[in-house]
């Protein structure tokens, strides 16, 4: 008999009995956030685990690592020591359930608007103002925009450095939910502005302002953008256990 025949099928049903089923396991353990006490700071906090990640690490012997915590960025340095700690000291969080934040200690609800400029985003403000007025919430309109870069000339000598075009973009995002906020009459109101991946930023900076529900308006588009829209949607269901609510548009 042939020996590596022998040892391919060896290595099969180690992958098929062993590996795999010990990657689901880790998959399923890990896809949801978990709620614990933080060694460090002595304070509850949330952690998310890349699922993906720790599912492939659990494999190959390797520690998953956090993705997000929400006493970030404050211990982002930190040596993650709460993942040593006992199963029985985490709990998986449940969908709806919001992550732990001092803000949430006798304050106003919160509900997080993400706008990507297009008119279709702001369908979603007459729903927001009603829910922030039947709650006594405050409403905190977001906008993320993608890194960007130098400007050059024809010469391909650089005209704007990085730092001058963020700047630039960053005060033209702020500048728009300024005016965004104009129209909500005397509701209280904050803007964030992040650059970054969409999705990303959406979830760091709700679970960072401690929100209650993250709004958004699902706009009728073409093509890419289309998909792009839906994708982030589909991201932000799977990656936060803050409420999401999707308002469809007309638009």
């Amino acid at each position: 008999m042939n020996p590596w025949l022998v040892l391919s099928a060896l290595l099969a049903l180690a992958l098929a009995y062993v590996a795999v089923p010990v990657a689901i396991a880790a998959f399923r353990q890990w896809r949801r956030p978990w709620r614990l006490t933080c060694p460090s700071a002595d304070s509850v906090a949330q952690i998310q685990v890349g699922a993906a990640r720790a599912s492939l690490g659990e494999v190959f012997g390797r520690r998953p690592e956090i993705d997000r915590c929400s006493l970030w960025p404050a211990l982002a340095g930190c040596k993650q020591e709460c993942l040593a700690s006992p199963a029985p000291e985490r709990q998986q969080m449940r969908r709806g359930e919001a992550p732990p934040h001092p803000r949430r200690q006798g304050a106003d609800r919160m509900i997080v608007v993400p706008l990507d400029g297009n008119p279709g985003s702001e369908e979603v403000l007459p729903v927001v103002a009603h829910l922030a007025r039947t709650w006594g919430a405050t409403v905190r309109l977001l906008r993320v925009v993608p890194p960007v870069k130098e400007v050059r000339d024809e010469d391909d000598r650089v005209v704007v450095w990085v730092d001058q075009e963020t700047t630039r973009v960053e005060n033209e995002a702020r500048g728009y939910l300024k005016r965004v906020a104009a129209g909500l009459g005397d509701l209280p109101v904050e803007d964030a502005v992040r650059i970054g991946d969409a999705a990303t930023e959406i979830v760091e900076e709700s679970e960072a302002a401690g929100a209650d529900l993250i709004a958004v308006a699902s706009h009728r588009r073409r093509g890419l953008d289309r998909v792009r829209t839906r994708s982030v949607a589909r991201r932000l269901r799977g990656a936060t256990t803050i409420p999401l609510l999707v308002v469809s548009a007309g638009t």
